[in-house]
């Protein structure tokens, strides 16, 4: 399901909220738990929003351009190893990555 009709979905389920509907009705129409739409609800309240909130977390090692080359190049070598996948990145970028970032 695409980012724009998960978030369509969301716009909808509040919609009923604001029309009177209930929490359980909307959650049952969307297919997720009352919990989720619940905590939608409050999201929308507080901020007039229900797109995903940013997070904290540890950032990222490598750049979107690197993921993409590590992905590319997966595909074009189906039987290759995290092994060789770590060591073409290093030899096209020269930084070291590890297998658990692959």
């Amino acid at each position: 399901m695409s980012t724009r009709s998960r978030l369509s979905l969301r716009w909808r389920a509040v919609g009923w909220m604001e029309m009177g509907l209930s929490q359980a009705y909307a959650a049952r129409r969307v297919n997720v738990f009352r919990s989720v739409v619940q905590r939608l609800w409050d999201q929308y309240q507080s901020e007039n929003s229900v797109s995903r909130r940013h997070v904290a977390g540890r950032p990222r090692v490598i750049t979107p351009e690197e993921d993409r080359f590590l992905a590319l190049s997966a595909l074009r070598r189906r039987s290759t190893t995290v092994p060789q996948l770590v060591a073409d990145h290093f030899a096209a970028s020269e930084r070291r990555i590890s297998a658990t970032t692959v």
